[in-house]
């Protein structure tokens, strides 16, 4: 299918949509391991969409620092240099607990470079600090130590693992306070829409209830009640 908005517009709906609508959209169509659940939500008040960017990091060894010949070149700063506007850095570090593989001074970077995202599938560290930056970070731990104490960066933009759900460059990365949903790039655009015009049906019918009416008058809603909703806001669709 060809693609008719842009990425800017893509990422917009997605925002308005929710993890849990597009995990359930995914899921209707085969993708049953897409949510990534149980992450540290280190600014909830951000919501996030954006192409995924990745990085893998193994075990540190001290022979792998010969890979690199200075730190310019060293994946795990190179990444973070080379992050797109409203692109999304996933690392993979296997769920290591040890080092903090970015901390508040690489996470102020890739807020001044544009990212939408962070999220590591091990640890971080300044947390504290990482609340007062303007950046949506998921992080599995938070580790005060360094990252030379427990693993080290060898490979940018391959397919990743995180949370036990694959990663790849250019899928796009959705994150709310229940977490992150990985969403493949060709169903980008369909998730999207769907996702956001979900959401205002879901607002209408949250409204319903909260005006007292029963579950059986409301959720899941009914023919009338989607016709009560389209009346309400003509044009739009009552997914």
């Amino acid at each position: 299918m060809t693609a008719t908005l842009d990425d800017t517009e893509i990422a917009r709906l997605f925002r308005h949509g929710s993890v849990a609508t597009i995990t359930n959209w995914l899921n209707q169509r085969g993708y049953r391991n897409a949510f990534a659940g149980g992450l540290i939500v280190v600014n909830p008040h951000l919501r996030m969409a954006g192409r995924a960017r990745t990085i893998r990091f193994v075990p540190a060894r001290p022979d792998l620092a010969e890979l690199w010949t200075d730190r310019e070149t060293n994946p795990h700063r190179k990444a973070v240099e080379h992050i797109g506007a409203g692109e999304v850095l996933v690392a993979d570090a296997g769920g290591n607990a040890e080092g903090g593989v970015y901390g508040d001074i690489m996470t102020a970077r890739l807020q001044a470079r544009g990212a939408a995202g962070l999220v590591v599938d091990g640890a971080v560290r300044d947390a504290w600090q990482i609340k007062d930056i303007d950046l949506a970070v998921y992080t599995r731990h938070v580790d005060a130590a360094a990252i030379q104490r427990a693993v080290m960066a060898v490979e940018m933009d391959g397919i990743v693992t995180c949370k036990g759900v694959a990663v790849r460059p250019g899928d796009w990365v959705v994150g709310d306070p229940d977490g992150i949903v990985v969403v493949p790039a060709a169903l980008g655009e369909a998730a999207a829409q769907y996702a956001a015009e979900h959401e205002d049906l879901e607002t209408y019918l949250r409204e319903r209830v909260l005006g007292g009416a029963p579950l059986s008058e409301a959720y899941p809603p009914n023919d009338e009640v989607r016709a009560a909703y389209r009346a309400r806001y003509p044009g739009r669709p009552a997914h």
